[in-house]
């Protein structure tokens, strides 16, 4: 009963499914917003009625890949109104074994983010891959205002690290990686960050961490080192700050060898695998 309820109040917050092609688009932009994207494979005959429709869709050595939101019933109704193929075994089962291919659930992107601000559509367009990635900042001596998920100093200087890169972060707002590893601060110098805020420059705010972004496949070991970068830092400098904050940075993986694109500014990032 509890599963059926689920489907129930999820359909009557999609609402009902188109019944014909006008204002797919804004559909599917809508339908989009509530659910995470799935990464599915298509046939080259659905590319352009696919793209002509809104939905994002990316071409890599010789194969096409499409974004659609999780929903089997919206997806089956999507391909029969633009006179696609029906899917064989139905739209939602090839939703699940797609979903069911990605990283264990456990391997979750910290709660928070960066803000995200270009879309897969504008990655596409400047030439990277529409494959959501969140890297994971560790920033020390920050408290979080949870009414509007401003970042403010709590006391001490703000130090930032990024797991992934095993770099110090230089800034947060926008973010940027310094050129060098964390095991060469010590001669390099640690770099302390300066959050916005005041009369002029309202505070750098967080926003909930996009569901369709995947985690690098080494964030476990890599977060720990951070962590135990940090605890060293601290004990250098005679300070208890108390726990890092997590935060997550979006980013687009390369469509292929190359450098990620940053998802805050739209810039790319120093090279770096994701996979």
């Amino acid at each position: 009963m509890t599963e059926t309820l689920a489907v129930l109040r999820h359909q009557r917050a999609r609402g009902p499914l188109p019944s014909h092609r006008d204002g797919l688009p804004a559909w599917l932009a809508a339908l989009s917003g509530q659910l995470p994207s799935v990464r599915i494979e298509i046939g080259p005959a659905a590319v352009s009625p696919l793209r002509a429709v809104g939905v994002v869709v990316e071409e890599s050595e010789g194969k096409a890949y499409a974004r659609v939101p999780a929903d089997g019933d919206a997806l089956d109704r999507l391909f029969a109104l633009i006179g696609l193929p029906g899917i064989g075994g139905g739209g939602a089962a090839l939703l699940l074994a797609e979903m069911e291919k990605a990283p264990d659930a456990s391997r979750v992107p910290p709660r928070l983010s960066l803000p995200l601000r270009i879309q897969p559509a504008k990655a596409c367009a400047l030439g990277w891959s529409s494959d959501l990635f969140t890297l994971t900042v560790l920033v020390s001596n920050v408290a979080l205002r949870e009414d509007d998920g401003a970042l403010l100093p709590r006391g001490g200087p703000v130090v930032a690290v990024c797991a992934e890169y095993d770099r110090p972060l230089t800034s947060l707002a926008p973010p940027s990686v310094a050129s060098y590893a964390l095991r060469d601060a010590r001669a390099e110098g640690m770099p302390t960050v300066k959050l916005p805020g005041g009369f002029l420059r309202g505070p750098l705010r967080l926003e909930a961490t996009s569901r369709a972004g995947r985690v690098a496949r080494d964030r476990p070991a890599a977060v720990a080192r951070a962590g135990k970068f940090l605890d060293e830092l601290h004990a250098a400098w005679k300070q208890r700050p108390g726990p890092a904050m997590e935060i997550a940075w979006p980013v687009y993986r390369s469509e292929r060898d190359g450098p990620p694109l940053d998802a805050v500014v739209g810039k790319p990032l120093p090279e770096m695998q994701l996979r």
